[in-house]
């Protein structure tokens, strides 16, 4: 939220504030604007009526109000915030209606800030207008794609303001369509599969839109096994293995080839503890993606659970050949070696994994190991 309040705040450069004549007073429904009330003008407006000459015979109100909302949403912070929110709600509904069909009128345009500032301020005088909410989170949706095509740093800020933005509508109402219709594709870039495929989903259940229902479907078919295969991986991590097991073995007619389908088969079934199972899936996996420690030190490890300390010893050394700087083949392969009782090997290979990561657990193996073979040499 901060990056997008310094944004807008530089916008307030757009502004010129003019003031009513002493004793002059502008009565509204329910509110009175006085004379020591700074009034806000959009610069370009002003510029404009007095070359036109339109502000002969005084400023229109209209342009007043839309300074006011362009203030809201530029500066949350003017000191006279409060009060213009206070005019704005006193002011004829119909135009803060113009106001946002001309904020609407700017989006298509490409006048994108200036939009999104309109839709910011008018916000603040309708906070519960879903319809205004929800072309805000287009506003910053749109600048957000402008900054990526840019280059710029803010982009990511703006898109991730904007989710929120359309997760918000939602906790306010959750029938709202085309909220679950833009969630779908911001999930989708996040690479949340499973969160995009449920939104769409929902979105398939609200809309009457053709068009965009069948857009929705084949974005959907597009997903599917991504987003089975994050159910897959949720399971998982929740040790729910025969689910993951479930999801995951949907996906291998199609990806046979996939190493990290069957490396998460492998997993589960390492986690059912059916071991010979999950060696031939991790054994694949290593096939199709040789340079993976993981996979190594996963297979490795399944091997030393089952007691079978040469193979294990057997996987840590292939997979430092195929990966030498990963710290944990080297541990992992030293812990084998103590398992069969040889402490100088173990140590090389405690050494190596603390030169590649020295972290106090290692250190303390290290100094534990060393005393085994001083202890070795003394006998």
């Amino acid at each position: 939220m901060k990056t997008l309040d310094e944004f807008f705040k530089k916008k307030t450069d757009n502004l010129t504030f003019i003031e009513l004549k002493e004793d002059s007073l502008v009565k509204l429904k329910g509110y009175t604007i006085k004379a020591n009330l700074p009034l806000p003008l959009l610069s370009d407006v002003l510029i404009e009526g007095i070359k036109e000459g339109d502000f002969e015979e005084g400023i229109n109100l209209m342009d007043i109000l839309q300074g006011m909302i362009y203030t809201l949403g530029s500066d949350r912070d003017f000191p006279y915030n409060h009060q213009y929110i206070k005019i704005l709600q006193a002011s004829d509904k119909k135009a803060l209606e113009y106001i946002f069909y001309k904020a609407l009128k700017d989006l298509e345009a490409g006048s994108l800030e200036d939009a999104c500032i309109i839709l910011r301020g008018l916000l603040e005088v309708e906070p519960e207008n879903l319809d205004i909410l929800f072309n805000y989170g287009l506003a910053l949706e749109s600048i957000a794609k402008k900054f990526m095509e840019d280059g710029k740093e803010e982009a990511d800020s703006f898109l991730e303001y904007s989710t929120r933005v359309f997760e918000s509508i939602l906790e306010k109402e959750k029938n709202y369509a085309l909220s679950h219709y833009k969630l779908g594709y911001h999930y989708m870039y996040y690479g949340h599969f499973l969160k995009a495929s449920l939104s769409w989903k929902k979105f398939l259940t609200l809309s009457n839109d053709e068009v965009l229902v069948q857009e929705v479907r084949n974005e959907i078919e597009k997903i599917e096994d991504d987003a089975i295969y994050e159910t897959g991986i949720t399971y998982l991590i929740y040790k729910d293995y025969d689910k993951a097991l479930d999801s995951f073995l949907k996906l291998i007619p199609k990806h046979e080839e996939s190493w990290n389908i069957n490396f998460s088969i492998g997993q589960a079934y390492m986690g059912l503890e059916e071991y010979d199972k999950a060696i031939g899936y991790i054994n694949k996996a290593i096939e199709l993606n040789d340079d993976n420690p993981d996979l190594y030190n996963e297979l490795g490890i399944i091997y030393i659970n089952l007691d079978m300390i040469a193979e294990a010893i057997e996987v840590f050394t292939n997979g430092i050949e195929a990966c030498e700087d990963d710290y944990k083949l080297y541990y992992n392969r030293g812990i084998a070696y103590t398992l069969l009782n040889d402490y100088s090997s173990a140590l090389s290979d405690v050494n190596k994994a603390y030169e590649l990561n020295p972290t106090e657990e290692i250190k303390n193996h290290k100094e534990e190991l060393e005393k085994s073979v001083d202890n070795l040499y003394n006998i």
